[in-house]
């Protein structure tokens, strides 16, 4: 059993992304024309239950593909950027960033909180391109149902 928004969490959810076939297809070419979807995540968990720090994980996405996970270690910088551009170097660039607190992280994981439902509610924020996120919900759906397979001890 892996912990929560760590490496090995991380390593496992790369892994079980890149096994469900529902997610490839709603993120690769077909499900997200003309090429499939693109652009990397950073994941921020924020302090909240029994959590009493802020954790990062980058997540890789590149047409149907997770292209890795990990979880950044202080002093990583990252920077938002647009499609197609790059990060300075030595900063991680990502196209998004989503970010709730331990405990709403905790009911989307376990698929009692709707990730895109929680942007709406308030009890998300998302930092990118919305209407791209928004076009690409079935592959949202993906990514949680994936997260759900997966057996985790939560803080």
């Amino acid at each position: 059993m892996a912990k929560f928004a760590t490496d090995e969490w991380a390593e496992q959810y790369a892994k079980a992304l890149n096994e469900n076939e529902d997610y490839r297809a709603a993120a690769g070419p077909k499900g997200f024309p003309p090429d499939g979807w693109e652009g990397d995540y950073i994941f921020v968990v924020e302090p909240g239950g029994n959590l009493d720090h802020k954790i990062e994980m980058w997540i890789g996405l590149y047409h149907g593909d997770c292209t890795g996970a990990k979880i950044l270690k202080e002093g990583d910088k990252t920077q938002l950027v647009k499609p197609g551009e790059k990060a300075p170097e030595g900063i991680i660039g990502v196209e998004f960033i989503y970010s709730a607190t331990y405990d709403n992280w905790e009911k989307i994981l376990k698929k009692e909180l709707d990730a895109v439902k929680a942007l709406l509610k308030g009890q998300a924020k998302l930092q990118g391109d919305m209407a791209k996120v928004l076009r690409a919900t079935k592959a949202a759906k993906e990514m949680v149902n994936t997260s759900a397979n997966i057996d985790t001890q939560y803080w």
